[in-house]
């Protein structure tokens, strides 16, 4: 029943070459080897130029003689919680080798700061995993600085990583540089319900309690939170802290939209930039949420928060709403059941200006991510380092990054890749993102298209199934800003505008919403400074990024 819904995305790795030429197999396979699902001779449009790739004879997996790259990652807690020193010593990681013929010798660095820190130093490994938006001016600054090496010419040695950026306009555009350059195999999230996982959250049993609906308007949400502080002891209804009520929540817009706004962040309409910020509609978002403050509804606290107390508060009754990810709608829930029979968390979706309207945004993704396993200049095997890269989006590899090891991680179940006990219930006490950051990537990032049946299965309570459905309802679509590359040339202006306006915008929203500075300043102070700081400036940089982007 649910195998074409696997196969639907795993046949985009052929059928989305067609749009620039056909793939003819020619190797043969050997025994005991898998080979690829697609190669060819294949041209590739990316920005008005044309990429020829080589008559290529397949590649077969695992690749011969004993082929040895050296990656650079970051460290991530889930991955060390089972004890493995690095992702390459999970069961993951060994199958990626295994079934590549690649051993990896690992550089494992604590952060982003970290591998900053590396490519400054010169001396760089074979292939870098790394978020590149985190890298000052971003992927096209970094292959300029010679820290990535660009795969047109390599093109060859990527027949499906090719085929399925090719799936969609936006995979391979997105992937790509002004000048032409692709960056590396991308992170991309290949469906729409993949693209919204957080939200904000309330009591469900504290309204049912109350005999309250759900709030979908400002005014319904400071009624909610006047009740849970006045009938259920909520010393502070609303507690976040500053990435999730200013980071999260304000700059993708889940409550901006009843005051006009889309979202406090970059947006576009009809191709045009827009920059919330710096919108006069922005005042009366500061307004509701200084309100709630001045009354109690809001923490206090918020822009000095930690993560431990927040949760503590949701926990245990201190608070009655929050934002959060899907993931904590079912971790907060499992810990408030311990302390509170009935205990119940449920999604807010983003908020309008009255009953039936549709919400401008919400909390969404875009297909292309930023992160990229990328091949450096450094590299002293570039032909294995593109295969390694191509293998992920392979039917093997898009199998092995999404579920895992069929027979430990998942079985197939009348043709659906369903997870088993190891992941859902985890034998020695991992969380299921735990349990997963042994066996796959689907649960964060990787070289490979993320599938649907991954979150369909990670969601596993009937509340994060209303709360994504919540949370998803917005035209946000219609107003998202597309993967944008910053053109070299525009970097660094851009680098030192951000840097001095973020602090300036952070510290405005602290005052305004804790009216330590009165709102009537904002025009003339407000906009005014942002103005001489050179936010327009930054608008006409993203907006250049947006006409390139749309030009390619």
């Amino acid at each position: 029943m649910k195998q074409q819904n696997v196969k639907r995305l795993l046949s985009m790795l052929l059928a989305g070459v067609m749009v620039v030429g056909s793939l003819t197999a020619c190797g043969n396979k050997e025994e005991g080897k898998k080979e690829s699902t697609s190669s060819s001779k294949k041209e590739s449009s990316v920005a008005s130029s044309v990429v020829e790739s080589k008559e290529d004879e397949g590649i077969t997996y695992p690749l011969e003689g004993n082929v040895k790259l050296t990656l650079a990652i970051t460290q991530e807690a889930q991955v060390t919680a089972s004890g493995a020193e690095n992702l390459f010593e999970t069961p993951f990681g060994k199958a990626w080798q295994e079934q590549t013929g690649v051993t990896i010798e690992v550089l494992q660095l604590a952060d982003k700061n970290a591998m900053n820190l590396m490519f400054a130093g010169g001396e760089l490994p074979d292939l870098i995993w790394f978020g590149f938006s985190g890298y000052s001016g971003g992927a096209a600054k970094a292959i300029k600085d010679k820290v990535i090496e660009p795969l047109n010419d390599y093109v060859e040695y990527l027949p499906d990583m090719m085929a399925a950026l090719q799936t969609n306009p936006d995979f391979l555009k997105a992937t790509t540089t002004d000048s032409g350059d692709i960056i590396g195999g991308p992170f991309v999230r290949a469906d729409e319900k993949l693209k919204t996982s957080a939200g904000m959250i309330m009591r469900e049993d504290w309204l049912e309690d109350l005999g309250l609906e759900i709030p979908n308007t400002p005014e319904e949400v400071y009624d909610v939170l006047k009740a849970f502080k006045e009938e259920k002891g909520a010393e502070v209804p609303w507690s976040s802290d500053m990435n999730w009520l200013y980071h999260t929540g304000l700059k993708q817009g889940m409550y901006t939209s009843p005051f006009g706004l889309v979202k406090a962040h970059y947006y576009q309409v009809d191709g045009k930039v827009h920059y919330g910020f710096y919108e006069k509609e922005y005042k009366d978002v500061l307004a509701w949420l200084n309100k709630l403050y001045n009354d109690g509804l809001l923490d206090p606290n918020f822009q000095t928060l930690d993560d431990a107390t927040m949760k503590s508060n949701i926990y245990n009754g201190v608070s009655g709403m929050m934002i959060t990810s899907n993931g904590g709608v079912g971790s907060f829930t499992a810990t408030g059941l311990e302390i509170t029979p009935g205990y119940s968390l449920i999604g807010i979706g983003p908020l309008v200006a009255k009953d039936g309207d549709v919400a401008l945004s919400t909390h969404y993704d875009n297909a292309v991510t930023g992160y990229y396993l990328a091949m450096s200049p450094q590299c002293k095997n570039k032909e294995a380092a593109a295969k390694f890269i191509n293998y992920g989006y392979t039917e093997e590899g898009q199998m092995l990054f999404n579920f895992g090891i069929e027979g430990e991680s998942y079985n197939m179940v009348d043709g659906y890749p369903t997870y088993t006990d190891v992941i859902m219930k985890n034998p020695d006490g991992l969380s299921v993102q735990q349990a997963m950051a042994q066996y796959q990537r689907a649960w964060m990032n990787g070289p490979f298209l993320q599938m649907e049946e991954y979150i369909e299965q990670y969601y596993q309570l009937d509340q994060q199934k209303r709360s994504l459905e919540s949370w998803s309802t917005s035209n946000a679509i219609k107003y998202q800003m597309p993967a944008v590359v910053i053109a070299e040339e525009d970097s660094a202006e851009l680098s030192k505008l951000q840097a001095d306006i973020n602090v300036y915008l952070s510290e405005s929203f602290i005052n305004y919403v804790s009216g330590k500075k009165s709102l009537d300043t904002f025009e003339s102070e407000y906009l005014a400074t942002l103005k001489e700081m050179g936010v327009e400036r930054l608008i006409e940089i993203y907006q250049k990024a947006l006409d390139n982007y749309n030009a390619r």
